[in-house]
């Protein structure tokens, strides 16, 4: 099966697909933050996960404008990376920022996959992780090894230029706040 998506995925389709799934995945949060966040705070017993989720929803941003700012934000960034990904790809140019922010797709679905878990209903974010953002990252990480683009130490490589992407991606979550108050 893998190998009849060979014709349909080449290696500047899967770069490309990236800033495009996180588009249709902010897309779903964008969407349902306002309505999840008002359902969560009376819905669900007080863990301490579920008052940490909450709480860290609230400060870096609860609102639907103020999570489109954030999105925006991140949009840029991973539409930066790649751009330099296919540039430097057709130069024999490395994948590690690519893989970082693919890490990251990896991290925010699983993070999704928790939180719904942990709140025993819908949060956004969900649908579009078990449907587009785990199946992306599973088939680029086959594809990019299949082309000869990652292997092991590129991954290990990556994964502490992933921590530094957070912090990175994190100050659109300010400039939500700081722009829609």
């Amino acid at each position: 099966m893998l190998g009849t998506l060979h014709q349909f995925f080449d290696l500047k389709t899967i770069i490309w697909l990236l800033p495009i799934i996180f588009i249709f995945h902010d897309l779903e949060e964008i969407i349902t933050i306002e309505s999840s966040m008002t359902a969560n705070k009376c819905k669900y017993s007080k863990t301490n996960f579920v008052k940490l989720t909450l709480r860290m929803r609230e400060k870096l941003g609860s609102t639907a404008a103020q999570l489109a700012v954030s999105a925006t934000w991140i949009l840029l960034i991973t539409s930066f990376i790649a751009i330099m990904t296919a540039h430097f790809s057709s130069n024999g140019g490395g994948f590690l920022l690519f893989t970082a922010m693919l890490n990251l797709f990896v991290l925010q679905a699983f993070m999704h996959i928790i939180q719904t878990i942990m709140f025993r209903g819908y949060t956004p974010g969900i649908i579009t992780s078990l449907f587009l953002l785990i199946p992306y990252c599973l088939l680029t990480y086959y594809f990019l090894a299949e082309y000869g683009q990652i292997d092991l130490p590129l991954i290990l490589t990556s994964l502490p230029v992933s921590l530094v992407l957070i912090p990175i991606n994190l100050v659109g979550n300010l400039l939500g706040r700081y722009f829609i108050r």
